[in-house]
């Protein structure tokens, strides 16, 4: 059963109790007001009867009853009386509606009138139960002579009352339809907005919901068209770094958008409600790749749906598998390069030119020992001393010589070694390829160099200075302003885009606090300042 019918079925059910209830009271009131009145005029009666100086002639007379009985008949054909009994002080009867209940005893409560007082209640006499009033009737001394008593039977009370009864269910009906008229619009309501759905699919509904929500490893959030935010799940508070507190059952209003503490652009955008695809935005220190489109379904033109995505992963992931490529490829090119001179060491064997492939394998493993050498000798990194003499023989095998210069006592490069070969895996191949493509005009060359500084701007520390300078072309005028944007390239697009690779060294060289500049000098130069602590000692960043 959906929530709207029970609510239905629930308000209807207690509508008609508290019509029944209502109407219960109205009549006890009715009936209490009957009782009331009639209280009211026996007791009038009564004690204008005690006062009629009539009544006490009478009661000195031989026979009250010849004199008393015309007047009493008069009374109860004139009011609402249902008896008026005068009698003696011993409570014998002088008067009654039944001419056979004359002279016998009166059947109640004497004493309130015999002792001066004026007595209502109610008691059963001869016809029942009455509301009666009793009052002494006295002579010039005071001496009580005689008692009159006047009643209404309680059946004639009920009967009044019930008379009363059409009245009192007319309103409890009117009662009970503007009742069940606004349960039924309240029900209505409720069914609309909640789809039909019964409390236990709304109940799993919105467990799905913060399931779905919190569970996402993107960040989701909605905007509504006043600029509130109903809806953001813990990826999207974590990704722009909000510390405010999260829209959910304990707050009773949603999140204003100017509490995320956004960038303003970022907000504008959202505000705007218009569709975007994929736009980045620098929230803090993420680069967020955002998407919106409107709301559908139940929220359609109410609101936005917003995306968000970190590229800063997505850019630490895609440096990662270029650095493994990168050095992959640096392995093939010295396996393949190896190859060659082994083929030709054995080719020099087989021609028993045994002094010559002696010499030949001792030059080349000179070389590339004191290449290595010199690397590990200066630089305190593996990992970027194994990623250079890889390059070199990459950059040999297309015919480009690397030159690595690196200054004694220059400290390990305070980043991570994934970010390291990013930055400088990138810069080299792109200086490398350069080159290449310049080669017939000038003899293809790199130069790597790697020096420490100190640090300018701050007294406290040094920098490491990493230059990467190719004999290429150089950047193009139109390109160095957003040679570092996204998509920006002097190369054919390949197959995972193009202007990805200075892009990349853009964002980890922010991530890592360093500054890079590029220009033109015979070809492009990239260089970049990394900032270490001043006491650095042996090489080492502590």
């Amino acid at each position: 059963m959906s929530l709207a019918r029970r609510f239905l079925l629930l308000q209807l059910v207690v509508v008609a109790l508290a019509t029944l209830a209502v109407s219960g009271v109205l009549f006890a009131q009715e009936r209490a007001a009957v009782v009331e009145r009639a209280e009211a005029v026996t007791r009038v009666l009564a004690t204008a009867l005690a006062d009629d100086p009539y009544v006490l002639e009478a009661a000195g007379t031989p026979d009250p009853h010849a004199a008393l009985q015309p007047l009493t008949d008069r009374l109860l054909a004139d009011t609402e009386l249902d008896f008026v009994t005068i009698m003696a002080p011993d409570g014998t009867r002088w008067t009654h509606p039944w001419p056979s209940s004359v002279g016998e005893a009166y059947r109640g409560d004497r004493s309130h009138a015999l002792a001066g007082e004026t007595w209502t209640s109610t008691e059963r006499g001869n016809l029942g139960p009455s509301v009666r009033t009793i009052a002494p009737v006295r002579d010039e001394d005071g001496t009580v002579v005689a008692l009159v008593a006047t009643g209404v039977l309680l059946e004639a009370v009920s009967q009044q009352a019930l008379a009363q009864v059409p009245a009192v269910f007319l309103v409890g009906v009117l009662l009970l339809v503007a009742s069940a008229t606004v349960a039924a619009l309240g029900a209505r309501y409720l069914g609309r907005v909640t789809h039909g759905w019964g409390p236990e699919e709304l109940a799993q509904v919105h467990a799905l919901h913060d399931a779905v929500l919190n569970e996402a490893t993107e960040g989701l959030l909605l905007v509504d068209a006043a600029g509130a935010v109903p809806v953001l799940n813990a990826r999207a508070r974590e990704l722009l770094g909000t510390r405010a507190p999260a829209p959910g059952p304990g707050r009773h209003h949603p999140l204003p958008i100017t509490d995320l503490g956004l960038p303003p652009a970022l907000e504008a955008v959202l505000l705007s409600g218009a569709s975007v695809q994929e736009q980045w935005f620098v929230v803090a220190e993420r680069t967020l790749i955002v998407s919106t489109l409107p709301a559908r379904g139940a929220l359609a033109g109410r609101g936005t749906v917003v995306i968000l995505r970190d590229h800063t992963e997505i850019s630490r992931l895609s440096g990662q598998l270029r650095a493994t490529a990168a050095l992959a490829g640096a392995l093939r090119a010295q396996t393949h390069e190896h190859a060659n001179r082994m083929h030709t060491v054995v080719s020099l064997l087989e021609l028993g030119r045994d002094e010559e492939a002696l010499d030949f394998a001792s030059a080349d493993m000179a070389r590339t020992r004191v290449l290595s050498e010199e690397l590990l000798a200066h630089l305190d990194d593996p990992f970027l001393a194994a990623l250079l003499v890889g390059k070199t023989a990459a950059a040999h095998e297309r015919g480009v010589e690397l030159e690595v210069v690196v200054d004694p006592g220059v400290p390990r490069l305070p980043i991570s070694p994934a970010d390291l070969v990013t930055l400088v895996g990138n810069l080299v191949d792109n200086a490398v390829e350069a080159a290449a493509a310049n080669a017939a005009r000038v003899p293809p060359v790199v130069e790597v160099e790697i020096t420490r500084a100190p640090d300018d701007a701050d007294p406290d520390r040094d920098t490491v200075v990493l230059t990467v300078a190719d004999t290429g072309m150089g950047i193009p005028a139109e390109l160095a302003p957003d040679v570092f944007e996204l998509g920006v390239s002097t190369k054919p697009a390949g197959p995972e885009g193009r202007g990805l690779g200075l892009h990349l060294v853009r964002e980890v060289a922010e991530r890592w606090g360093a500054r890079i500049e590029h220009g033109n000098d015979g070809g492009a130069v990239f260089t970049v300042v990394l900032p270490v602590p001043h006491d650095t000692a042996a090489g080492r960043v502590p």
